[in-house]
C-alpha cells in the first residue's frame, strides 16, 4: 500500500490528492477489509455486467456496407448508400461483436445474388428494390443470433448506362524546347492514331479524342520516339494502353528564293503589269529538304478587286507555303501595278 499511496502524493492532483487521503484516514485502517471489500465488487460488478449482456435488446446500428457482385454488363451511374441504419433485435454480446466488428469490415451487399440476377436485363437500366426481402439474408451474413427489424433506406435504387465500345482518335500532349537551330520537322503523330474504348454509352457519345499524358522534353536536337500512357477517362478504359509518339526534330538552316507573283480575278481584256513582278522569300527549312525546296512550292498572289477598289499598292497572300517551312517572310509584303491599254 505504501508504493500506491507514494505514486498519489508524486502526482497531487487536487481531487485525486484529497481522495487518497481520505481513503488513507477512514478506510484503509484494516487494509486486508478493504481489499476483500473491493475483490468482492468487482466480482459483483461483472456478474452483473455478464447478465446485462446476456439479455436481448432492440437497438439502432449504423452498419457501412460495400456492394460487390453488381452486373457486368452494365456500368453503374448513380451513388448507393455508403450506410445502413439497422434496427435490430439480439443479445448484448452480438451488439457489441458487431459495433467492432463494423469499425474494420463493411456489411457487404451482394447485388446479384440478393436479386436474383434481375438486373442483368439489357432493356432495362432502372431498377428500385424495396429493402424489407433482404432483411433476413443480411441478418444471416452478420450473425444467427440477430434478427433486423427494419432498415433505412427503405428503397435501393439502381441506375446503370449500357456499356459500349468505340473507336478514338489520340492526340499527343506534349511540350517541346527545343535547341538552338533546331525545329520539329513534320506533325507530331501517335501510333497507333487511335485505340479502343470501352465504357458506358452515354461517355462514348461525347468522346471524339483521347489525350495521352503531358510529355515535357527539354534541350532537344534530334527525333524522339517514345511510349506514353493515355489519360484516364473515369468508368472507361482502353486497348491499348499506351501509343509510341514520334516528334521529328531536324537541323534548320536558312534559305531565300525569288518567287513570282500571279494576279487572280483578272478581266482578260486588260493587261496588267505587277511592279515587282517577283519578290523574295526567307525561310528556315531542315537540312534534309534543302535541296529540294524550289519556286513552284509556293503560290503567291494580289486580288484585281484591290485594283477596282483603286488601292495603289496590292498586298501579297501566301495561298500555299511548304508545311515543313518556318518563320516566312515575304519582301517586299506590297506590290504596285500597271494597267496597260
Amino acid at each position: 500500500m505504501s508504493a500506491l499511496f507514494f505514486i498519489f502524493d508524486a502526482v497531487k492532483t487536487n481531487w485525486v490528492y484529497k481522495f487518497v487521503k481520505y481513503l488513507k484516514k477512514v478506510y484503509f485502517r484494516n487494509d486486508k477489509r478493504v481489499v476483500a471489500f473491493l475483490i468482492c465488487v468487482g466480482i459483483a460488478t461483472g456478474f452483473w455486467f455478464l447478465n446485462a449482456l446476456s439479455k436481448t435488446y432492440t437497438v439502432d446500428m449504423v452498419a457501412p456496407v460495400k456492394y460487390t457482385n453488381l452486373p457486368n454488363n452494365k456500368t453503374l451511374s448513380t451513388q448507393l448508400p455508403e450506410k445502413f441504419e439497422l434496427k435490430i433485435k439480439t443479445h448484448g454480446f452480438t451488439i457489441i461483436r458487431h459495433q467492432l466488428s463494423f469499425l474494420f469490415m463493411p456489411m457487404e451487399f451482394n447485388v446479384n445474388n440478393l436479386t436474383n440476377n434481375r438486373m442483368m436485363e439489357r432493356r432495362r437500366n432502372s431498377f428500385a428494390f424495396p429493402t424489407r426481402p433482404f432483411l433476413a439474408d443480411l441478418a444471416y451474413q452478420l450473425s444467427n443470433e440477430l434478427e433486423i427489424l427494419s432498415m433505412s433506406p427503405d428503397t435501393l435504387f439502381f441506375k446503370f448506362d449500357q456499356m459500349g465500345q468505340k473507336r478514338v482518335k489520340v492526340k499527343p500532349i506534349v511540350a517541346v524546347n527545343l535547341k538552338k537551330q533546331f525545329q520539329i520537322s513534320g506533325d507530331i503523330t501517335a501510333t497507333p492514331d487511335s485505340v479502343q474504348v470501352n465504357g458506358p454509352q452515354s461517355v462514348l457519345d461525347t468522346l471524339h479524342f483521347v489525350l495521352t499524358d503531358l510529355q515535357k522534353f527539354n534541350a532537344v536536337d534530334k527525333s524522339i520516339l517514345t511510349e506514353v500512357s493515355l489519360q484516364n477517362i473515369k468508368e472507361t478504359f482502353f486497348e491499348p494502353l499506351e501509343v509510341a509518339i514520334d516528334i521529328p526534330v531536324e537541323e534548320y538552316t536558312e534559305a531565300q528564293l525569288s518567287v513570282p507573283v500571279l494576279l487572280t480575278n483578272s478581266p482578260s481584256d486588260l493587261n496588267i503589269k505587277l511592279f515587282p513582278a517577283k519578290v523574295k522569300v526567307a525561310f528556315q527549312v531542315g537540312l534534309s529538304r534543302f535541296k529540294n525546296i524550289q519556286p513552284e512550292d509556293f503560290k503567291f498572289t494580289v486580288s484585281f478587286s484591290d485594283i477596282r477598289d483603286g488601292k495603289q499598292r496590292l498586298k501579297i497572300l501566301q495561298v500555299s507555303t511548304p508545311a515543313y517551312l518556318y518563320d516566312i517572310k515575304i519582301t517586299p509584303e506590297e506590290i504596285e501595278y500597271l494597267i496597260e491599254n
